[in-house]
């Protein structure tokens, strides 16, 4: 069973520079500490590394955070540059299970430190995120019982998923699970889309060939926002789309009473990127810490706005 620990940690991108966390030290004794973002200009990513400077900061690192710009090779070349400047630590989220392994077990067969979050690549020594099936189970929860509490009979939905994933696959997997004994329950379609432009065509497709369709799930915010300019345009103000991953974005959707995103289920990015860089001074100090440690899940809905109004105002403080 996984060892669950709430925490809260952070660190945040350098945008390719060198920063020094905390008070000044001599260089000799400074633990550094790397941290690489799958893609630096996405909003949850941004939540990662402020999670991680304000971890950094409080540990009193010195932190520099890579974009692998979600290219593998580029993933790798900036854990090979990270080892061989002696970093203590890198932080990782794995593009890929197989492709980023050599990388990371150089890295670990070099005396460095390898913290994985949001992905755990097969033989990882820690890993900090969530339980992805448990992300989508979360939300097919959610579902089921609005179904439910509706009265709705015999509903038809369009998965929008991220298969090219493992955590996709996850998620997937869980919304299926959770959802398997809505009566009548019918999935019409499923494709993948993984940001906003390819979500909408997707999604503008599955409408034209399904005009009776009446919900879509997402498993990742791109794919969600798409689906939401998909039936907007579409006209289409008889289907609410459910998401996965909270943004700025989605949060003013939740808002918008016309807006067909009903809810979002979430993980807390900047706790991952704050619970990350915990984890590694810990291990760096030589202290006993758990494998994995899950950080909880949310889940905000046009049915709560105050707490959607609380996100904004949180996310404010964060980013800025």
């Amino acid at each position: 069973m996984r060892k669950t620990v709430i925490l809260a940690i952070a660190l945040l991108v350098a945008a390719g520079g060198l920063v020094m966390a905390g008070a000044e030290a001599e260089s000799d004794d400074t633990v550094r500490v790397a941290g690489i973002m799958m893609a630096s200009d996405v909003e949850w990513f941004r939540y990662i590394d402020a999670g991680m400077r304000t971890a950094a900061e409080e540990e009193g690192l010195e932190y520099i955070s890579g974009n692998a710009e979600m290219d593998v090779v580029q993933e790798g070349n900036l854990i090979d540059t990270y080892v061989a400047q002696q970093f203590d630590a890198v932080i990782v989220s794995a593009l890929d299970s197989s492709a980023s392994l050599p990388a990371i077990n150089r890295a670990k067969d070099a005396g460095v430190q390898v913290i994985n979050y949001n992905t755990n690549p097969p033989g990882y020594d820690y890993f900090i995120g969530v339980d992805n099936y448990d992300l989508g189970f979360q939300m097919g929860e959610y579902f089921a019982e609005y179904v439910a509490a509706n009265d709705i009979a015999d509903p038809t939905i369009a998965l929008v998923t991220i298969s090219m994933f493992e955590v996709g696959i996850q998620r997937r997997d869980g919304f299926v699970d959770a959802t398997a004994n809505v009566p009548g329950l019918t999935i019409v379609a499923e494709q993948d889309a993984a940001n906003p432009t390819d979500g909408a065509d997707v999604v503008e497709t599955i409408l034209q060939g399904n005009p009776g369709l009446d919900y879509i799930w997402a498993a990742n915010e791109g794919g969600a926002i798409g689906a939401v300019v998909a039936v907007n345009s579409s006209g289409r103000d008889d289907v609410l789309v459910f998401g996965t991953d909270m943004s700025l974005q989605a949060a003013q959707y939740l808002q918008d009473p016309d807006s067909p995103l009903f809810a979002v289920s979430t993980q807390q990015p900047f706790q991952i990127g704050y619970q990350s860089i915990k984890t590694a001074a810990a291990v760096i100090r030589g202290e006993s810490v758990p494998s994995e440690v899950i950080v909880p899940l949310d889940l905000y809905s046009k049915q709560d706005p105050a707490r959607v109004d609380e996100y904004l105002s949180e996310a404010a403080d964060i980013m800025n």
